[in-house]
């Protein structure tokens, strides 16, 4: 079962920013803005392996040789530093189940706000349709909705929070269906995410 805190936490009104674009507001709510002091700030010198969006070949982590393994290596380090985010290729998630992901994701997000609110993300955890890790009414927000799942390890699955709208949501993604698409995905996405968690280790000299 999916860990759950027991305190109870203060976490004030939390806007839904699908909604607040619909209203068309002039002025973005406070809890949005962050101090010019948290703002990211662009790097001086930017890495010459980032010119562009990084791109990330898990392939080459896997099973490149010693240069080709090295470089990808400090891309991936470069690209969390400056960037915060990667796109990753040569993954072997079939590109047709990730289409049918982002297809129910996009029909999700397009429900009344109050069917997605059928699964809310409790207040500091990060899974449901909410803002994750949110602990205080002081604590600033991202400018997004956010809809989380875990998966592995299946201590933390909460079927609860398994959407029956869109249809396909849930029936595509049944928690007992061992031999389906959404556990080949899952499988797959283990070795995907073991890779890159090792992998930042290994661009600081630790093995």
């Amino acid at each position: 079962m999916a860990p759950v805190l027991d305190l109870p936490l203060n976490v004030g009104q939390i806007d839904d920013v699908q909604e607040l674009k619909k209203g068309r507001k002039t002025k973005i709510p406070i809890r949005f803005v962050r101090d010019v002091a948290e703002r990211p700030m662009l790097a001086a010198t930017p890495s010459p392996l980032l010119s562009s969006i990084p791109v990330i070949d898990l392939k080459k982590l896997m099973s490149g040789n010693k240069e080709e393994f090295h470089l990808e290596i400090l891309k991936l380090s470069a690209s969390c530093e400056e960037w915060g985010f990667f796109q990753v290729i040569n993954h072997a998630i079939e590109v047709d189940l990730l289409e049918n992901i982002e297809k129910m994701a996009m029909e999700f997000f397009m429900l009344p706000v109050e069917e997605k609110q059928k699964y809310p993300m409790a207040p500091g955890t990060v899974q449901g349709y909410g803002k994750a890790f949110v602990f205080s009414e002081d604590q600033k927000l991202d400018w997004c909705n956010m809809f989380a799942l875990g998966l592995v390890p299946h201590s933390i699955r909460n079927p609860k929070l398994w959407p029956t709208n869109p249809p396909m949501f849930r029936d595509g993604s049944r928690l007992d269906h061992r031999k389906g698409r959404r556990w080949r995905y899952e499988t797959e996405q283990r070795v995907v995410v073991a890779v890159l968690a090792g992998s930042p280790w290994e661009s600081n000299g630790v093995n």
